[in-house]
């Protein structure tokens, strides 16, 4: 069964130097799907400081249960956040966009 379109959580501020969760969930997808999330339209890595554009960011991303975790929330996390569900079957879905203010 394809994804529905997934539900994100986002925080709409975090308070700078504390811990902020976003979550995305999806309940119709069979095999459950994979979550990514995006940052002002670009796909956050799992590692962070793999990426030059996410480097100063430092958070953990579990693509099975949808968390992505800020610890601790940087000024540069400000941002339209938006996160994607996909299992292989039909085509990702994509959440509405979030703005979290850091």
């Amino acid at each position: 069964v394809p994804p529905g379109k997934p539900l994100a959580h986002v925080p709409s501020s975090a308070t700078i130097g504390s811990r902020a969760v976003l979550r995305c969930s999806e309940a119709q997808g069979s095999p459950p799907p994979t979550f990514r999330w995006y940052k002002d339209g670009t796909v956050l890595p799992q590692d962070p400081k793999s990426s030059p554009t996410f480097r100063n960011s430092s958070y953990s991303l579990d693509p099975v249960t949808g968390e992505l975790i800020f610890e601790p929330v940087g000024g540069s996390d400000t941002g339209d956040y938006h996160c994607e569900a996909s299992n292989n079957v039909g085509s990702p879905q994509k959440s509405d966009v979030f703005r979290m203010e850091a």
